[in-house]
């Protein structure tokens, strides 16, 4: 089937994502021409059966919301500043006819500097909310790992860890 992508580009007060928001855009969709992204890969691993699309809407750009936060996020637990990015998304989105509803699932890419306990990444399992790393988000392997979690796929738990797949 077809998932349609929001990817949500946190800007907070204090610190900077290593990319910019068209770079990831490439990274994930294509949209500048990059020919390996999770867009191509997924489709490419599914055999055509699963296809990530960029949201649309005249407040995307190639998939990609930014959003600005008035929150400093540097030490924060990254479930905190999903919830402030997620809110300050859903504040653009008023009187738009868009709601983060409209999405299969959503793209969380946040900087380094929030507190992420070791993680690159996390995701729900099942779900549509997925949160990056910045330093992570472009990692093709982290990408669809947690997209994997979205779709209910949980760690194979091969031989005696978690992580052993």
């Amino acid at each position: 089937g077809t998932s349609t992508l929001l990817v949500l580009y946190a800007i907070p007060l204090d610190v900077e994502n290593g990319k910019s928001s068209t770079q990831y855009s490439d990274d994930i969709f294509g949209t500048d021409g990059d020919p390996v992204n999770v867009r191509s890969q997924a489709s490419a691993c599914s055999r055509g059966q699963l296809e990530y699309v960029p949201a649309e809407s005249d407040l995307f750009v190639n998939g990609v919301l930014e959003v600005p936060i008035d929150n400093n996020i540097a030490g924060e637990a990254s479930g905190t500043v999903v919830n402030w990015v997620t809110a300050a998304a859903q504040e653009l989105l008023i009187g738009s006819g868009v709601s983060l509803f409209d999405f299969t699932q959503i793209m969380h890419i946040i900087p380094d500097e929030a507190s992420w306990g070791g993680a690159a990444a996390w995701a729900y399992l099942p779900g549509s909310v997925s949160a990056f790393r910045d330093s992570y988000a472009d990692r093709m392997g982290v990408q669809l790992h947690e997209f994997g979690h979205n779709l209910g796929l949980h760690h194979s738990g091969n031989g005696d860890k978690s992580y052993a797949d």
